[in-house]
């Protein structure tokens, strides 16, 4: 009988040490740190192809590419020979750490960091939506992406506010790709 207690003490102990995964809050207050960040791509994946990517770090440094060019979301694009390969612009905006860990608590508060089962319906064609909205993160060691579109709405209308923060759609020609030299 003892040695049963025992085992069933050291399998408590086993599974609240090492799950402790199992138990951690997807809803959390967010410290600064320099080590945070978080990732937002939003792709249209009908029409002219505009691409949009937002980067956020917790030292305060956001950065927003916009454009049709690869480069969009992927800096390790390589083919140089595409017509929209130049279609690329990037801005560099600086806020403080208590502004950026407020946008990062208004994402956690909705469900970055939610587990979500994975859909068997996923993909462009189980919606109707012209563009899709990606994320990836690391706040505080914890860590979230996905490889599939954010379908939650709540999560997927935070996220595009904070891409409309920092990312305003330019009028008339701004944002078309350059016409090919002839």
């Amino acid at each position: 009988m003892r040695k049963l207690a025992y085992i069933i003490l050291a399998a408590g102990v086993a599974l609240l040490t090492g799950c402790s995964s199992f138990f951690e809050n997807p809803y959390f207050t967010a410290k600064p740190s320099g080590l945070n960040w978080v990732e937002i791509g939003q792709y249209e994946v009908m029409g002219r192809r505009h691409n949009i990517r937002l980067r956020m770090d917790g030292n305060g440094l956001v950065t927003v590419r916009d454009g049709t060019s690869s480069l969009v979301g992927n800096a390790f694009a390589h083919n140089v020979n595409s017509e929209q390969w130049a279609d690329i612009r990037e801005r560099r905006i600086t806020l403080s750490e208590d502004e950026i860990n407020m946008i990062f608590q208004r994402l956690i508060n909705a469900g970055l960091f939610v587990k979500r089962e994975k859909s068997l319906f996923s993909g462009s064609h189980a919606t109707n939506e012209t563009s899709f909205v990606y994320v990836a993160a690391n706040i505080q060691n914890k860590t979230t992406g996905y490889p599939d579109p954010v379908t939650d709405p709540d999560l997927l209308e935070e996220l595009k506010t904070t891409v409309l923060l920092f990312y305003q759609p330019q009028r008339g020609n701004a944002n078309r790709p350059p016409r090919p030299q002839q």
